[in-house]
C-alpha cells in the first residue's frame, strides 16, 4: 500500500542529526568583474567602499577561517574614511597591511581572485586624490 509523506518529513529523516553543519558563506567562487574594478573612482569613499566589500567577499571565500583578515578590513574603512587629501598615511599604512596579510595567503587554488583583490588594493593607495600627495605634486 502507498504511503503519502510531505516533503518536509521526507527532508527531515534524510539529513538526520549526524549531519555536519555547512559553512553559510556564499554559494560560488567570488566573481570579480573588469568593468566593475576599473570603472571606479577610487578617491571617493562609496567606490572605496565598493573596492573593500569585493576584497572582502574574496577573502570570506577563501579565508573563512581566519580571522585576522576582519580587523584588517575594519581598519582599511577606518583609515579611508578619516583620510582626507593632505593627510592619507593612514590609509597608506592600512593598504600595506592589508596587502602582506593577501600575500601571505596566496596560493595556486585563489591566485587570480586574490591577484585581483590585489589590484583593487592598488587602485585604493593610488587613487588621483591620494597619488598627488604622494607625489608631491599640488592636487586640482
Amino acid at each position: 500500500m502507498a504511503k503519502v509523506l510531505s516533503l518536509r518529513e521526507f527532508a527531515r529523516g534524510r539529513s538526520g542529526a549526524a549531519q555536519q553543519p555547512k559553512y553559510d558563506g556564499p554559494g560560488g567562487e567570488p566573481y570579480i568583474n573588469d568593468s566593475q574594478v576599473w570603472s571606479k573612482d577610487y578617491s571617493k569613499l562609496e567606490n572605496v567602499v565598493f573596492g573593500v566589500l569585493k576584497i572582502r567577499e574574496v577573502l570570506n571565500y577563501y579565508l573563512y577561517y581566519d580571522d585576522v583578515w576582519t580587523y584588517l578590513i575594519l581598519n582599511l574603512l577606518d583609515a579611508a574614511a578619516m583620510s582626507s587629501p593632505g593627510d592619507h598615511a593612514e590609509l597608506t599604512e592600512a593598504v600595506a597591511q592589508m596587502r602582506n596579510y593577501i600575500l601571505q595567503a596566496v596560493d595556486a587554488g585563489n591566485r587570480k581572485n586574490m591577484y585581483a583583490a590585489l589590484l583593487i588594493l592598488d587602485l585604493i593607495a593610488k587613487a588621483p586624490g591620494f597619488k598627488a600627495q604622494v607625489m608631491g605634486l599640488p592636487q586640482d
